[in-house]
């Protein structure tokens, strides 16, 4: 009887300790500046949101800055008047906070810091039955903000779906933005003028962001450690994300997702897919969609007015971030085209945009095509080399028929360093960098 009870009362003092250890704030109210990093241009959004009541579940691909947001929204609260001892943060992925009941965390939080008001829950898909525990928190009112982070949309999206519906809100967080890429990298300006007039070193860091990607981790690292933590990230969504959560394949997973990867900005079926890695199309869809619900993968649509045409066509398969691509997949050139036209999709991705591709029966086709209500809204071609001209001829053929088919007056065309407008037709094709196209995007 005393050793079970040396026993329960070291756990509860490991407890404890992992607790405190999350909460570094309550010590010390500046320790949350230095989890903080570098401040995310969407931090603004997320704070208009914590003024509603709903839980807020921020969402987004391993590694992406999920913690980082949360630690953001904490040192802000605190600037703003917060009390530190308010703001409770549990990590999931601690194995002492995991392996505690629910009733036992409450309690080891209220006997170090009885006053809390606000909960923040970090990679929560990795505890069972969390979503029916922030509900009960969440009706009972026992916090004022109850904030929620995963790194599985099956998980999140499902249980929040269906246990906390009407009670939750999402804010989803990728891999950081090229404004925010400049940002780690020491830049302070963003006005036009000195955009302008630094050109030669913007156009350095597009091509540096083009290749390694975004992930905050890499940031200032050499190749060799960029390659290990993009691998690590790689590998970490395959066997967590996917082989455990959902009792699958890791090789199954790891040969769909190297095929797709492998041929980003591509058209795939799962006939395709099942094709080249050996499995039945079934098995491709199911992993493609676990692949999506890790947030590894972008599938885009062919865009119809008509549903079955839109669902019978190929999806064109992207990555959430080119460095993560480069990183794992096979590769026999620079694939700079390529690496383009992903960066391209990604920020469509953050902006919230609801994109497409589309295409003419004799295979004209435009690179994205943006709806927005009922209305085709905007066209917009990537083309790497327009100094080619049979290059540039196809891609103005394919923007210039779709502005026909879909009465649209204007098209763009991002470039890696062009900056024109040619009238053609009646019609104004605008030609702009992707540096600039990126800079000037509503997210930022």
């Amino acid at each position: 009887m005393e050793t079970f009870i040396n026993k329960l009362s070291h756990s509860k003092g490991m407890l404890n300790d992992s607790i405190r250890q999350w909460n570094p704030w309550w010590v010390d109210a500046e320790s949350v500046k230095q989890l903080s990093g570098i401040q995310r241009t969407s931090l603004k959004s997320l704070l208009e949101l914590a003024a509603l009541k709903h839980i807020k579940d921020i969402t987004g691909i391993r590694r992406s800055g999920k913690s980082t947001m949360m630690y953001q929204v904490i040192s802000a609260m605190i600037n703003r008047g917060t009390k530190p001892k308010e703001i409770a943060f549990l990590n999931f992925d601690d194995a002492e906070i995991n392996e505690a009941g629910f009733d036992e965390i409450l309690d080891s939080i209220d006997k170090i810091s009885p006053d809390i008001k606000f909960l923040f829950l970090d990679e929560a898909q990795e505890k069972t039955g969390w979503e029916r525990w922030a509900r009960k928190l969440y009706d009972t009112g026992r916090y004022k903000q109850i904030f929620v982070s995963g790194s599985s949309a099956s998980v999140l999206s499902k249980d929040i779906g269906r246990v906390l519906t009407g009670r939750h809100i999402s804010f989803h967080v990728l891999p950081l933005s090229f404004m925010e890429y400049l940002m780690f990298h020491g830049w302070e300006r963003f006005d036009v003028e000195y955009l302008e007039n630094n050109k030669s070193k913007i156009l350095h860091y597009q091509e540096e962001y083009q290749k390694n990607g975004g992930f905050p981790e890499t940031m200032l690292k050499t190749e060799a450690e960029r390659k290990i933590i993009l691998t690590n990230i790689y590998n970490d969504i395959l066997s967590r994300d996917i082989a455990a959560r959902h009792n699958a394949s890791y090789e199954t997973a790891k040969i769909v997702s190297y095929h797709l990867l492998s041929n980003m900005t591509k058209e795939f079926s799962y006939r395709s897919i099942a094709r080249a890695a050996g499995i039945k199309p079934e098995t491709a869809e199911i992993y493609t969609g676990y692949l999506k619900e890790a947030f590894m993968v972008l599938a885009l649509d062919f865009f119809s007015f008509k549903t079955k045409l839109q669902f019978k066509q190929n999806k064109k398969a992207y990555c959430i971030d080119n460095g993560l691509r480069n990183a794992v997949s096979f590769r026999i050139t620079e694939d700079k085209g390529k690496l383009m036209e992903n960066a391209v999709m990604v920020e469509l991705a953050r902006r919230g945009s609801d994109a497409y591709y589309w295409k003419t029966k004799d295979g004209k086709e435009v690179d994205f095509l943006i709806k927005e209500g009922l209305k085709v809204k905007e066209l917009i071609q990537v083309c790497f080399n327009t100094s080619e001209p049979q290059t540039k001829k196809r891609e103005l053929n394919s923007l210039i028929e779709a502005m026909d088919e879909f009465k649209l007056k204007t098209g763009i065309v991002i470039t890696e360093d062009e900056e024109e407008e040619e009238k053609i037709n009646g019609k104004t094709v605008k030609f702009l960098p992707l540096w600039k196209w990126l800079l000037e995007s509503p997210s930022l």
